[in-house]
C-alpha cells in the first residue's frame, strides 16, 4: 500500500464536496455573509455591555 492510495479516497470525498457547493451556488456563500454578520453585530454588542460594565465598576483602563 503507497501513499496515493491512501490519499485517493481523500480526494475524491474533497471534490464530491466542492461538487455540493457549487450545486448550491451564490446561495450558500450569501447564507455564510449574514450569518458572519450577524456575529458581528452580536460581538459588538457584547463588548458594548462589558465596557459599560467595566466602566460602572472602575475596572476599565
Amino acid at each position: 500500500m503507497n501513499l496515493n492510495d491512501i490519499l485517493e479516497p481523500i480526494a475524491d470525498l474533497f471534490t464530491w464536496t466542492f461538487g455540493i457547493l457549487e450545486a448550491l451556488g451564490n446561495g450558500f456563500n450569501w447564507f455564510i455573509i449574514v450569518i458572519m454578520s450577524i456575529m458581528g453585530i452580536i460581538w459588538i454588542k457584547k463588548m458594548s455591555d462589558f465596557n459599560r460594565e467595566a466602566k460602572q465598576n472602575g475596572t476599565l483602563k
